[in-house]
């Protein structure tokens, strides 16, 4: 857990899981290019991402982004909460960058059945709510986390951008799936953004145009990749990532000529 200002915004990492994957499979058209990456490598060439969650202070509000791999994965999320200081019934919005099960583990109570985050508003992008509603079947994370929510009356899906306070807004990042959404924060002149899976890892902010295995649509992902970092490298802002080195707070920064990411006090 870290927790960082923007303005008056804080800005909260919760890391839920550490995974390492093979990052021949992760970029499975890479080739020799992974061999400029070591530094992000284990000695078997797997590359660790982070599970991570944000939560957003706004004065009395309580914004969760995305609720992690959940308790099947041994996450930690309710854990993080805790050293954060904030109780699962203080949350008021849950918004998802989108619906991979990854991102909404913690959404429902096991033993219940009710929606963990009791008091909240779960806020998914129409475009993905589209996409899995609509296969054939379902994915079994969409059915286990997602679906119960329109039941419980406390599901909204949302488009475009949404403002969710003053200094909050969501804004449509699609291509890594078809609804992908991230949550920008403008507060006291300063500015941060959570991307969500905009950028899976390091290996990106140097090679933006590597394919990997989890987007949706390549070429839709790689623009906005490029068009987000672009920007958020020109704003110096704050980004908050799922799957970069945990905690997943820091910036994207020019290093001897090229684009590299920085955390948070590196």
């Amino acid at each position: 857990m870290q927790k960082a200002q923007v303005g008056s915004v804080t800005v909260v990492a919760l890391v839920d899981n550490v995974q390492a994957y093979p990052a021949s499979a992760v970029y499975p058209n890479a080739g020799d290019a992974l061999q400029e990456f070591a530094r992000y490598l284990d000695a078997n060439g797997a590359v660790a991402l982070n599970f991570a969650a944000f939560l957003v202070a706004d004065g009395d509000r309580r914004i969760l982004v995305d609720t992690g791999w959940g308790p099947e994965y041994q996450g930690k999320l309710l854990e993080e909460l805790s050293a954060a200081g904030v109780r699962p019934d203080e949350v008021d919005t849950v918004v998802f960058t989108h619906l991979h099960g990854d991102h909404t583990g913690w959404n429902i109570d096991r033993a219940t059945g009710r929606p963990l985050f009791a008091r909240a508003r779960y806020l998914v992008p129409r475009a993905d709510w589209d996409h899995y509603a609509a296969q054939q079947p379902p994915p079994d994370s969409f059915v286990r986390d997602v679906r119960p929510l329109e039941a419980a009356g406390c599901l909204e899906l949302i488009e475009g951008e949404r403002r969710l306070t003053d200094a909050v807004t969501t804004v449509p990042t699609p291509g890594h799936t078809p609804g992908h959404t991230s949550v920008a924060i403008m507060s006291g002149g300063e500015r941060s953004f959570i991307l969500g899976d905009v950028v899976l890892s390091p290996i990106d902010a140097e090679r933006p145009e590597l394919e990997n295995s989890f987007d949706w649509n390549h070429e839709m992902a790689r623009a906005t990749r490029l068009r987000v970092m672009d920007r958020l490298e020109a704003e110096r802002a704050l980004v908050g990532a799922s799957h970069l080195p945990p905690p997943g707070l820091g910036r994207f920064v020019r290093a001897e000529g090229r684009r590299v990411w920085q955390a948070l006090g590196g």
